[in-house]
Order: structure tokens, then C-alpha cells, then sequence
């Protein structure tokens, strides 16, 4: 009975539309929404035998509305709430549970991901043995997920591993950004934190993304960048707004006509008119994005201007750098941190970023703010720069555009949603997808 009322189109986009609204009301509902993804993970285990495709689709749409990351929320002296890691647990272990029993090796392609990590597994292996090695074993654990996810994304031939419907997670995301546009403009202040904390919430472009490659409609697209833009201005984290903005240009970059230009142009109106319409004293501050252009506008000096920018992130790249070309290269090995022997962090303060106040009291830094920074530091930027190729050269060169709309996605996702497991998870999902492209029909 349930799979009958659940294949018709109708009454599935109305119960899209109610996991939407429950979801993202962390305002009104903060002890509902944070619970709404057992609703997706139900109907995904309900069509798993039935209709594969439907399911990976709901179990997609559980992981996005799962909530990982607390925040300030509705009033002061709180926090949105976040589901119960019991929950969170269940729906990783579910996702990666049916990618290992669906997993089929291609012995031929060991040898790719055998380059990829060999040397970050070597020195790995070596700083076990030096007992003046401090390894965070927090960070070596995720880092092992990564090298297996990795491994597994790499060697696998099952064409059709986690195939999901796009057009689905396409309606979903819309619904579920216009409640998001609701909760911008009746409950949002920006004094108070971001609109929104989970970690994946960067997905929130795929409509944007999606519409750009497959629909022929101007105006709809139009449409989408301006939710998007407003959407983007609501969540604060400029660097969503900056990945975004950095895979639109390079996928026009090889796609520059006429047309482009004036698409091009709209979209930079749209963003501006957007991000004006709020005229609250302050929130240009707020908004990341504005800072770092008046930043870069003012300044006379470029690299001093990048610092104003952000120092933090300033001060971790000269971290990154200031080593021997072989560590560059190959990485410091898993779980493994920097220690910041010339001060350039000692203007960190606490509860200023992300750094642990043990990190900050030795001077040992492990929690790094972007991907080439993060995981450059202990899988080396070789292992960074081949991934950010194969997804830029999709992003230009391809000719078939799902692989085009996937290599987009996951560039923004990589960028912004790297440091957490649903993260990781989420880009695996993608990237079995994009890989496959071309294998199948």
C-alpha cells in the first residue's frame, strides 16, 4: 500500500514538499526538524528492494536533512538543536553499507589509486615509528575513511553502484530552499550566526547547477540564481558563495559567446540586487563575501589585502608552504598536524575559528579551513591538484553534461563540504555517479 501511494508523481512531490518544510524549520520546530530525516530514511529502506533508484534518492535526501552542526539559533543563550548521533550513525552506516555490498573490484584499476596513495601511505606508516611523532587520532580516523572511500570510488566497476534521481533531489532541494528563503526573511538575524550549520548544506545550489546544464528556460534560471543568491546570503559562508561563483566561470569560460556574456552579466545584477535588498545597519560585515571585495578593492598591496581577507587561512597556506618541496608534494601522512614554529597563527585567539584550545596553547595545528590546506597538509597537494583536474577538465571539456552538471557539484562540494563525514560521504555518492559517466546509457 505504501509503495502505490508513494509511485504516485502527485502525492510524492506533496510528501517531498512535507519533509521539506519539517526539515528546515529549525526556527518554530527545533525538536521536529532534527528528526524529519527518519521520514527519507524509512521510505529509502521501503524501496531498496523494490526500486533501487527512488531509495539511494531518499537515503540522499535523509543524509542533507540530518543535521550535524549546531549553531546560534532563534534566541540568545541557544542552539539549534542536532540529531541525536544515533541517528546520524544509522543513516552513514545504511549509505555505506549498500556501497560495500553492491562494491565489485576492477583489479585493473588498483593501480590508480595506488599512485594516488602510496607515498602519503609510507610516511604514514614511518611516523609510527618515530615516538616524537604526534598523531591526532580524531584526524587519523577520518583520514583512513577518506583513503578507503577513495580506494573504493577508484577500483569500483559496478556501473550502477548508487545510481539516484536527479529530477527528485531537483524538486526536493527547490522546496526545500524556498522554506529556507521563508526562514531568511521572517526569522533570520544576522547577529546571530548563520541561517544555516550542517555541513552539506552547500548542496543547495544543485538546482542552480541542474537548470543551467538541463533546462532551456532563461527566466527559470534567472529564478534559481536569484533563490540561490538569497538562500547563499541567509547561510554567510563565503566560501559557498566563492566556489559557486568559480565553477560558473569555469564552466562559461569554454562556453563564451554573445549569450554568455549576457547571462553573465544578469547573474552578477541578481547577486548584487540580492545581497543589497537587506539594508540592516551592520550586514556588510556580515556578509563575508562583501568584505573580501571591499578588502581586495582598498588595499594596496595584494597579498597584505588577502591577509586582511582572512588570516587565518592566510597564515595556514604560509604553513603549508614553508616546508621541504617533498612534504608539499606527498604530505606530512594521516592524522598528522604542523606545528607553527614561526608564529604565523599566533593571532588566533579562542573561540575565534576552528582551532581546539589545545591547538592554540601547543602551536600543533591539525584543523585546517580548506581543502588544499586540510588535506594537502597530510595527503600531499599532488593527491589534491589530480582531483581538482579531472573535475575542472569535466567542467570544460565534456560534451556529455551529466558528467559537466556532476564534476560541477562535486567542485563545489569538495571545496565546502570536506571536513565532515556526511561531507565525505555525500562527494562519494557524486563521484561514483561521475566516474561511471559513459560506461552506461
Amino acid at each position: 500500500m505504501i509503495n502505490n501511494i508513494l509511485k504516485n508523481d502527485s502525492l510524492q512531490r506533496i510528501n517531498l514538499f512535507l519533509i521539506a518544510a519539517l526539515s528546515s524549520q529549525r526556527y518554530l520546530l527545533p525538536d521536529i526538524s532534527v528528526l524529519v530525516c527518519l521520514i527519507p530514511l524509512i521510505i529509502g529502506i521501503i524501496y531498496l528492494i523494490e526500486n533501487q533508484k527512488l531509495g539511494n534518492t531518499y537515503f540522499i535526501i535523509a543524509l542533507f536533512t540530518c543535521v550535524d552542526i549546531g549553531g546560534p539559533g532563534a534566541d540568545f543563550g541557544l542552539t539549534f538543536k542536532e540529531t541525536p548521533g544515533l541517528i546520524r550513525y544509522l543513516i552513514y552506516f545504511i549509505i555505506l553499507s549498500i556501497i560495500l555490498i553492491r562494491y565489485k573490484i576492477d583489479i585493473q584499476k588498483i593501480w590508480i589509486p595506488f599512485l594516488l596513495l602510496i607515498m602519503p601511505t609510507i610516511v604514514t606508516l614511518s611516523n609510527f615509528f618515530d615516538i616524537n611523532f604526534t598523531i591526532n587520532s580524531a584526524i587519523l580516523r577520518g583520514d583512513i575513511f577518506v583513503f578507503i572511500m577513495t580506494f573504493l570510488v577508484l577500483t569500483n566497476s559496478n556501473k550502477r553502484i548508487f545510481h539516484f534521481d536527479n529530477r527528485i533531489l531537483f524538486v526536493f532541494i527547490i522546496f526545500y530552499g524556498f522554506f529556507e528563503i521563508i526562514n531568511y526573511l521572517l526569522y533570520y538575524d544576522y547577529t546571530m550566526g548563520y541561517l544555516n550549520y550542517q555541513s552539506i548544506k552547500s548542496l543547495i545550489v544543485f538546482p542552480l547547477i541542474y537548470s543551467l546544464i538541463f533546462a532551456k528556460s532563461n527566466p527559470i534560471k534567472l529564478i534559481l540564481f536569484l533563490c540561490t543568491a538569497i538562500v547563499l546570503v541567509g547561510y554567510t559562508t563565503r566560501m559557498i558563495i566563492v566556489s559557486l561563483i568559480l565553477t560558473l566561470l569555469i564552466y562559461y569560460f569554454a562556453r563564451i559567446n554573445l549569450k554568455s556574456l549576457i547571462a553573465g552579466l544578469a547573474i552578477c545584477i541578481i547577486m548584487g540586487i540580492s545581497i543589497l535588498s537587506r539594508q540592516d545597519q551592520g550586514i556588510e560585515e556580515t556578509i563575508k563575501v562583501l568584505a573580501m571585495v571591499q578588502n581586495l578593492i582598498s588595499g594596496d598591496n595584494f597579498f597584505e589585502s588577502l591577509k586582511l581577507i582572512d588570516p587565518w587561512r592566510f597564515g595556514e597556506l604560509q604553513l603549508l608552504f614553508d616546508r621541504d618541496l617533498f612534504s608539499i608534494l606527498f604530505g606530512e601522512g594521516f592524522g598528522s598536524g604542523i606545528f607553527d614554529s614561526k608564529g604565523y597563527l599566533i593571532f588566533a585567539d579562542f573561540g575565534q575559528t576552528a582551532y581546539s584550545e589545545k591547538e592554540l596553547t601547543s602551536g600543533m595545528f591539525y584543523n585546517m579551513h580548506d581543502l588544499w590546506t586540510d588535506y594537502g597538509l597530510r595527503f600531499g597537494l599532488l593527491f589534491i591538484i589530480i582531483f581538482l583536474y579531472d573535475v575542472i577538465k569535466n567542467i570544460i571539456f565534456s560534451k556529455n553534461h551529466f558528467k559537466t552538471f556532476y564534476a560541477m557539484l562535486i567542485l563545489v562540494l569538495a571545496l565546502c563540504a570536506f571536513f565532515s563525514s556526511a561531507g565525505i560521504i555525500l562527494i562519494t555518492l557524486l563521484y561514483l555517479n561521475y566516474i561511471q559517466i559513459g560506461n552506461y546509457d
